[in-house]
């Protein structure tokens, strides 16, 4: 191929542009927002869970969470101001700090770090919440998970 051919071909995504600016990685950039609510309805058991979130250009993550579990033990509830997310390949970590909540057993949950996994495409599922110690900033939930069965979540 002559250089006068080569010429005449788009440039490619892997070159710095005109500016010579290196090309950007939509990979990593290309998930900023989650927004959703999730209903898992199991025998004698309903989860759901709601997230709005995004993460700024900055890095910083803003939004809220709510959970409820509905069990023969009773309702467990609690609010959370999301403080991260991160984006993987159709897996969305979230975390925050429970505002407000309780167990059904009566235990007082705000002010705890909370951590939740979630599938969000194809057959999608969330964890089951981290609560405390365990909930690390963008650690993920727990390793259970239950189906989503009702709505589901959206990333863009």
């Amino acid at each position: 191929m002559s250089i006068a051919a080569l010429a005449l071909l788009a440039p490619s995504p892997a070159f710095a542009d005109a500016g010579g600016n290196p090309p950007i990685d939509s990979s990593a950039s290309a998930s900023h927002r989650i927004n959703g609510a999730a209903v898992s309805s199991l025998p004698e058991d309903q989860r759901r869970l709601s997230v709005e979130g995004k993460l700024g250009s900055d890095g910083v993550a803003d939004g809220r969470l709510s959970f409820t579990h509905q069990s023969p033990s009773g309702l467990s509830h609690f609010t959370a101001r999301v403080t991260c997310l991160e984006f993987h390949d159709g897996r969305t970590e979230v975390s925050g700090t429970i505002t407000k909540g309780e167990t059904a057993a009566g235990v007082i949950l705000d002010g705890k770090m909370v951590a939740f996994t979630l599938d969000t495409e194809g057959a999608q599922n969330f964890s089951l919440p981290q609560i405390g110690p365990g909930a690390a900033n963008c650690g993920g939930g727990r390793d259970e998970t239950v189906p989503v069965t009702q709505a589901g979540f959206h990333v863009r």
